[in-house]
């Protein structure tokens, strides 16, 4: 579960529980909050994406896929020409890559992630063009 999520969790619970008791009661719970947090952003907080070099390494072969860019085209179209089987959640900005070649995303903290010209894709494949000389992966990360 994501750190925020729990953050999240532990605050409603624990408001929640405080809820009209007098006020001291709520600062110890907003301070031992507050404590969580920095802990957990210390300790785990997402860093962003792996730089491509650490994406690459000890990926077996069907875990990597490499193509060019086209002029006009995105990531997701070429995606889609190049692959056997591309299988997608969400739309517009929104939309995620779960499933390359019959590799589902999720298992074992694992993700499909692009790179183009070894920079980390941060938007969405279906928004993120494309031109000639381009190159594009696809890495099966953690």
């Amino acid at each position: 579960m994501r750190t925020d999520r729990i953050i999240a969790m532990l605050l409603i619970t624990c408001l929640s529980s405080y809820w009209g008791r007098p006020v001291a009661y709520l600062r110890i719970a907003c301070v031992a909050m507050l404590t969580l947090l920095l802990v957990g952003l210390a300790c785990g907080g997402y860093s962003g994406p792996p730089p491509i070099e650490e994406a690459r390494e000890g990926l077996r072969p069907e875990y990597h896929i490499l193509y060019e860019g086209e002029e006009g085209k995105t990531v997701l179209e070429l995606l889609e020409a190049t692959a056997e089987s591309v299988v997608t959640k969400g739309q517009g900005d929104e939309l995620l890559v779960a499933t390359i070649n019959s590799i589902e995303g999720g298992v074992e903290g694992r993700y499909w992630l692009y790179y183009v010209n070894g920079e980390a894709g941060l938007i969405s494949a279906s928004r993120m063009n494309t031109v000639e000389g381009d190159s594009v992966e696809w890495l099966f990360v953690r």
